[in-house]
């Protein structure tokens, strides 16, 4: 190993022969951003495996260090290093290139993925980047400006309609016309011909009946075309629920806590006005919530705008749905938007109306929350925060069990600790309920925390309760793509998670089979070197099933659950159109209508506001009391029960 540490950087060229812990050892104890050169020719040792980067992941996090690969003709070790959250650069020159045009200041790699404001090391490729628990910090409360890359969106048009006109014409000459002259009347026909008359008078009225049907029929059931419906107002943007992933294992908080709008074709606001963005809650919420998100500043028609979220990093998606730009005076700032009509410019809002089919009734808004900010199910198991986030979380917890089993095997052979991390695996994969009848008789589990209550496959069958979080999700994203307001895109990203799913269900089930050899092994047998085959391939299958893989013969990509996280994540976006009065007339204060008989899942649901958490409750008679925060509780009847009529499975 090489290693430069002159400049602002330490340059490290890994050698053939280097090994791990003398090269991590080195990295430990830098205080400058570390660029690793891997070599172009000869096969190294090291970084050769998605382990090498996820323990280098951790030693990232402990030192808070910047790190930079440059790798030369390996797409697959860059894609590697990508996936966990390294940016890599195929030579050198191509990194002083991209410092140059940046001219950026040394920051932090989260802060490199996470902001546009913050200057980062060096310019953020598209990487998927990790995520981790956190302990909570102060938000900035200055919002940033960011450019994401534009989405598609429809101009606006006026098509203001051209009167007809009409040339007179020429005038007639003054000429008075004829005196009028009575005809004459017909001879009186002769009685051999009435006969013949009254047939052909019967003939004629039943064709002009006739006539009159099919005209009635036509005009009836064939209007004409400007009878139609008018088209939907055209999208100009799109606004993002998105995460710091400032979080903690006791709250919601942390997740869909910011919101990034990006609009297009905005027209200027007229002089002396403003235009401001605001957060509503549901049309059916009985307390209503408004979130101001500050002033926007438009830019050559476009608005780039994100808000970074409150101190606490509060849970927006999970106490509000809607989204309003109103036109106000600049000065003063208003504290509220306007109930007049006449200012209310753009808005959006998530779908709310209920599933007729579904046995619960839930709406695109439901399904979107207990996906990505709360789910009851959840919630009464003490598990806040919805289940993506945990089928996340979880399933990077894999990664050190298998990873601290392995590695005590090889350097320092401790079976007892090698079989206690390998249940805890086990416990990961089956969920604490269904974990007994895979060990021994006489074995017992060993102490793992309530995070494994629920496992991330189903064990006992589809009926299985609480059903796994791969099954979970799946009958979300099932429900969600039957919702009225479901959009084409929502329905080609579903598709796409949903055969991800199906890859890390495969993953996990050839884990959960290397784990079960493993706790039936006795002491001899663990300590031979096929044992070592089955902990390493589980090292593999927890690698693949967080990050992803490659596959070698045809070079597709087949994401992980780092993917899947971020895609479940995007589904929280709201679709932005031109605010026209008369069309539709949403509240800012909800309706005090009684909610529906056949939708009752709003019937005595209670926000405390003195909570500060506000988290969403979908159920019956649910209330969220604010002395504990651990009474978060709702339950999830016959969630699994439901037929929709369109459904995918895991393969």
């Amino acid at each position: 190993m090489k290693h430069n540490d002159s400049g602002e950087f330490c340059i490290l060229y890994i050698e053939p022969a280097d090994e791990k812990d003398a090269v991590f050892e080195a990295i430990g104890q830098q205080k400058k951003p570390v660029v690793i050169l891997l070599p172009s020719s000869g096969r190294a040792r090291l970084f050769q495996r998605p382990e090498d980067f996820s323990d280098l992941k951790h030693i990232k996090r402990q030192q808070n260090l910047a790190i930079v690969f440059v790798i030369a003709g390996n797409e697959y070790l860059r894609q590697l290093a990508s996936r966990y959250g390294f940016p890599s650069y195929v030579s050198m020159d191509a990194l002083s290139k991209a410092l140059e045009e940046s001219r950026v200041a040394v920051s932090h790699q989260r802060a490199m993925a996470k902001t546009a404001r913050t200057r980062p090391l060096v310019p953020p490729e598209p990487v998927i980047t990790t995520r981790k628990t956190v302990p909570l910090t102060q938000a900035s409360q200055q919002p940033n400006v960011v450019a994401p890359p534009k989405p598609t969106s429809s101009p606006m048009h006026k098509n203001p309609s051209s009167p007809l006109h009409r040339n007179p014409s020429t005038p007639l000459p003054n000429v008075q016309p004829p005196a009028f002259v009575p005809p004459v009347p017909p001879p009186q026909p002769k009685r051999r011909s009435s006969r013949a008359v009254l047939v052909l008078l019967v003939v004629l009225s039943l064709l002009l009946l006739g006539g009159a049907g099919v005209g009635y029929y036509l005009f009836l059931y064939h209007p004409a075309t400007t009878n139609t419906a008018p088209a939907a107002p055209p999208v100009i943007g799109h606004v993002y629920f998105l995460s710091s992933e400032q979080v903690s294992e006791n709250s919601n908080q942390g997740l869909n806590d910011q919101i990034l709008i990006d609009l297009h074709s905005v027209p200027a606001p007229t002089s002396g006005n403003s235009y401001y963005a605001w957060l509503l809650s549901d049309n059916s919420q009985g307390d209503s919530t408004v979130i101001p998100l500050g002033r926007l500043a438009l830019s050559q028609g476009n608005i780039h705008f994100l808000y970074s979220g409150d101190a606490q990093h509060t849970n927006l998606l999970a106490i509000t749905s809607r989204f309003l730009i109103t036109e106000e005076p600049t000065t003063p700032a208003p504290i509220s938007p306007s109930p007049d009509y006449s200012t209310w410019r753009f808005y959006g809002e998530i779908s709310q109306t209920p599933d007729p089919r579904d046995a619960n009734h839930y709406s695109l808004l439901d399904h979107l929350r207990h996906l990505l900010a709360s789910d009851p199910l959840l919630n009464e198991m003490e598990l806040p925060g919805g289940l993506s986030n945990w089928l996340f979380r979880n399933t990077e917890k894999l990664q050190e069990w298998t990873v601290s089993a392995r590695d005590r095997w090889e350097e320092n052979p401790d079976l007892g600790f090698v079989r206690r991390q390998t249940l805890r695996t086990l416990a990961y994969l089956d969920g604490l309920s269904y974990i007994q009848p895979d060990m021994p008789p006489n074995m017992d589990v060993p102490v793992t925390p309530h995070l494994a209550s629920v496992g991330l496959i189903n064990v006992q069958g589809p009926d299985q309760t609480p059903p796994s979080y791969l099954t979970h999700i799946l009958h979300h994203l099932n429900g969600l793509l039957n919702t009225p307001g479901a959009t084409d895109d929502m329905r080609r990203k579903a598709a796409q998670i949903i055969t991800a799913m199906s890859n890390v269900q495969q993953w996990l089930a050839q884990m959960r089979s290397d784990a079960k050899q493993i706790v039936f092994m006795s002491d001899a047998q663990l300590g031979k070197a096929s044992s070592f085959a089955l902990l390493n391939d589980m090292v593999d299958m927890a690698n693949r099933a967080y990050t992803g893989s490659t596959n070698p013969e045809t070079g597709q990509v087949q994401p992980g659950v780092m993917w899947i996280h971020d895609q479940l994540q995007s589904l929280a976006t709201l679709n932005i159109t031109r605010y026209t009065p008369g069309t539709y007339s949403p509240e800012i204060v909800p309706t005090k209508q009684p909610v529906s008989n056949s939708y009752p899942r709003n019937v005595g649901t209670r926000l405390i506001a003195s909570t500060g958490l506000n988290t969403h409750a979908a159920n019956v008679g649910t209330r969220l009391i604010a002395s504990s925060p651990l009474n978060r509780r709702a339950t999830e009847e016959d969630a699994m029960n439901r037929v929709p009529t369109k459904t995918f499975t895991l393969l």
